[in-house]
């Protein structure tokens, strides 16, 4: 329970705001009165007190002082100032020393309570952190002395083909590592797979709490009573391989019990959601075809989080779903209609969550099918994709964008939301020549002239000529080759599309003249222009 400390000369205030708000509510259990300084850090001294509310002109020292006093003594306090002072100074200070809020009186109680509770988030945030840091230093000291394990090993390496999937191999090189082999005995793998951390991480950070995740993982007795290892194959992912006597039946319901207990406390302590997926019983030799299996079932679930599943229990059906026919989407994203549109998105995505077997295969296409439409909605409109989206949203792989629906989702509002901002924003605000560009944008694909142009923006042809050529440092068809030359481009690096069809979108029919056309702009032709950017 937290504790709140009341620090004004004046009882009545004091009283007030101890009166009009019901603290309990707020979660605190105690509010302490203070009407000086020498009686606040006496209060403070005995107690921890998590929210401060203080005048600032009081006998013996001001409220800056008391709070340059608390920063000292109690850091993790949060601040707020109520004062008749309404200068500028004063809370120009007030912010400088780290309140969280600066009140005139007489404040209204409803005002006075959303201040204490954002500081109640503050201090939340600041306990996760605390938490989160203790966690991380505790497993990067047992990190850093960790060794790996000659079992361990040979495992990596039969996963990752060192070593071949061949018996008589396997129990020679078994042999040479003095790792005992025993050929009735049969392996059990379970893939453990990390589909997000609740936390953005750093590099190191995250091997250190994937450490923390094995260490954890370690402590289970289903580990312990079948004799079981622990492999680090890939970044994200640990491979659990029990051993399996001859005639032992395995208790699903037990081993199942175990690991949801572990993926709850990967939730609580860990920062971190994950799926356990469990194979079926294979001899040393079948391990790598085994495990293969897991990585799959692993990629297609795009729709469930914190779940155990047993490869056993798979139902292979082939559920179909139509991708959705985006040329509506597109006329809503050239109108701004981003309500609407997300709404559609909205519906598909949960239409597609609905199928028995979604896979990752499908997310790829929808994915693939919204990116080609809204590149073509940004050169219809002018713009080019690194002027509309973020750096960050360009760089993501669309590996992580089509991982889950989820992340799909995110990904699908966060472009909807950036391209219908700059659509609006370039449309309130354009020339005469940006009109023309645009219109260049919309018909790139067909044979326009300098006439269609100057017409749609009501111009004389020879003087829209001119300006555009002073605006630009183009004429108007260099423009139009510029442009088609960059959306080919653009088509080229971020599709598969044929180059015949690339070549037909961008206003050639001709493909030789398409090539011709853009090694004269960029010094290479199409194919090898491809293949560079796909190296």
């Amino acid at each position: 329970m937290l504790q709140l400390l009341v620090v004004d000369d004046e009882i009545h205030a004091v009283r007030g705001i101890k009166a009009g708000v019901q603290w309990e509510l707020l979660g605190f259990s105690k509010v302490h009165e203070a009407f000086n300084i020498r009686q606040a850090k006496e209060i403070f001294l005995s107690q921890k007190i998590d929210v401060l509310i203080c005048d600032i002109e009081m006998p013996e020292g001001d409220g800056f002082q008391l709070l340059e006093w608390v920063k000292e003594h109690a850091m993790e306090t949060e601040a707020l100032f109520l004062t008749c002072h309404a200068d500028f100074g004063y809370a120009q200070k007030a912010i400088q020393l780290g309140s969280m809020d600066y009140m005139l009186k007489p404040v209204r109680f409803a005002e006075l309570e959303k201040a204490v509770r954002k500081a109640i988030e503050q201090l939340e945030k600041k306990r996760d952190l605390v938490q989160f840091n203790d966690t991380y230093k505790h497993y990067y000291q047992l990190w850093e002395s960790y060794q790996p394990m000659v079992v361990e090993r040979f495992w990596q390496d039969l996963i990752h083909r060192s070593i071949p999937s061949n018996r008589a191999q396997i129990k020679e090189i078994m042999a040479k590592q003095n790792i005992p082999y025993f050929e009735t005995v049969s392996f059990l793998p379970i893939w453990i797979s990390v589909q997000r951390w609740h936390k953005k991480l750093t590099l190191r950070e995250e091997k250190i709490m994937e450490y923390a995740l094995r260490n954890s993982l370690e402590e289970l007795a289903v580990r312990k009573e079948a004799g079981g290892q622990i492999v680090q194959v890939k970044s994200g992912g640990l491979l659990v391989i029990l051993s399996v006597e001859p005639d032992s039946r395995m208790d699903k319901g037990m081993l199942s019990s175990e690991l949801q207990g572990y993926i709850h406390a990967c939730n609580q302590y860990f920062f971190c959601d994950l799926c356990c997926y469990i194979g079926d019983s294979v001899p040393t030799e079948g391990m790598l075809e085994m495990f293969e299996l897991l990585v799959t079932m692993e990629s297609n679930n795009v729709t469930q989080t914190n779940k155990v599943f047993f490869l056993s229990e798979q139902r292979w059906s082939f559920d179909t779903l139509p991708l959705p026919k985006m040329n509506s989407w597109a006329e809503m994203l050239k109108n701004g209609c981003k309500a609407k549109l997300l709404k559609e998105i909205d519906y598909s995505l949960n239409a597609m969550r609905q199928l028995e077997r979604l896979d990752a295969k499908l997310l790829r296409e929808f994915y693939e099918d919204f990116l080609q439409m809204s590149h073509h909605v940004l050169h219809y409109k002018g713009l080019r994709a690194h002027q509309v989206f973020s750096e960050q949203l360009l760089s993501l792989q669309a590996s992580s964008i089509t991982r889950s629906i989820a992340d799909l989702r995110h990904w699908l509002t966060t472009m909807v939301e950036e391209a219908t901002s700059h659509i609006h924003a370039n449309e309130e605000c354009q020339t005469v020549v940006e009109k023309a560009k645009q219109y260049i944008h919309q018909h790139i694909n067909e044979d326009v002239s300098r006439e269609d142009i100057a017409s749609h923006v009501n111009m004389n042809p020879d003087y829209l000529t001119r300006i555009f050529k002073r605006e630009t440092g183009l004429t108007i068809s260099d423009y139009v080759l510029q442009e088609r030359v960059e959306l080919a481009k653009d088509l080229l690096m971020r599709t598969d599309l044929p180059i015949g069809s690339i070549a037909s979108s961008v206003g050639y029919n001709n493909f030789s003249h398409f090539s011709k056309m853009f090694k004269k702009a960029t010094a290479i032709n199409p194919q090898d222009y491809r293949k560079l950017n796909d190296a």
